[in-house]
């Protein structure tokens, strides 16, 4: 009897889940988006258009918005939650709660020393950026 190759194929129903935000690194050509499960995911465009790389989702860790500092990602959410991921493990890095409800925005200055986040509380919470993480520096109020 002849010898042959067998060749097995799984077939899976891949559903993707519905795209919260995305946020482009002009300076790396990097994608950042996240998903309605908690997931991110990393497209890279500098040769050509591919992911990069996957962070898994978490149950309550939804991302509202994304921001890039450098080779930084932030990410805020509804759950009130700053986080930075740490790109090469693939894994939220560390976590500081903003202690104004859910956050529905998120923004660096251009000389990325500060980032700013919306609240649902109508105030805008100032971070600093640091070495390691990021620290509270101060907080402005909601206008009438």
């Amino acid at each position: 009897m002849a010898a042959f190759k067998v060749h097995r194929v799984r077939f899976f129903d891949y559903m993707p889940t519905a795209i919260r935000a995305m946020a482009f690194n002009p300076r790396t050509e990097r994608l950042a988006v996240a998903r309605a499960d908690g997931a991110l995911e990393i497209f890279n465009f500098a040769d050509n258009y591919f992911q990069e790389k996957v962070i898994p989702g978490q149950d309550g860790r939804a991302a509202e918005a994304l921001c890039w500092l450098g080779q930084r990602l932030f990410s805020a959410g509804l759950n009130g939650e700053i986080t930075e991921y740490d790109l090469e493990n693939l894994r939220p890095r560390y976590t500081v709660e903003a202690y104004g409800g859910p956050i529905w925005s998120i923004s660096s200055n251009s000389q990325g020393t500060l980032l700013a986040v919306g609240c649902e509380d109508g105030t805008v919470k100032i971070f600093e950026i640091l070495e390691e993480r990021i620290q509270f520096q101060r907080n402005l109020d909601r206008q009438k």
